[in-house]
């Protein structure tokens, strides 16, 4: 499968949004970075606060699943300036507009692409009804 190449996107955009993804990446490091130091270990004190150290370690470690989840997409992204095909639709093969790169640099996907992917996912695994 070849890739497909962006040739609607000018160079000077194209170093634009690597700048961007480059900063946020740096970013994202070092937010991750600091979320390690702030783990918290406490055998020390009632149960509340064994469980209060507990619930905060489990919230801390999941910021940081969805941090290493943009963080990959990031790097995704960043590979498809080098290859030629940032700002293309892995879904459609068209080109992403401007504005929804602005919005979300690392992105895959055309909004539209995306949003019938939520559809199909909702479709797939709907939810329990809430009381």
């Amino acid at each position: 499968m070849s890739k497909k190449e962006n040739p609607a996107m000018p160079k000077k955009k194209v170093d634009e949004f690597r700048t961007i993804l480059l900063k946020e990446r740096a970013a994202l490091l070092h937010d991750l970075e600091l979320e390690q130091d702030s783990f918290i270990y406490n055998d020390q004190g009632d149960l509340v606060d064994i469980a209060d150290s507990v619930i905060l370690n489990d919230l801390i470690n999941r910021l940081s699943d969805m941090d290493a989840d943009k963080l990959k997409q990031i790097d995704r992204a960043l590979e498809k300036i080098e290859d030629g095909s940032y700002g293309i639709c892995e879904g459609t093969g068209k080109p992403i507009p401007e504005a929804r790169l602005k919005a979300v640099p690392w992105t895959p996907y055309s909004i539209e692409y995306a949003e019938s992917l939520e559809k199909t996912k909702n479709r797939k695994y709907p939810r329990a009804p809430i009381d």
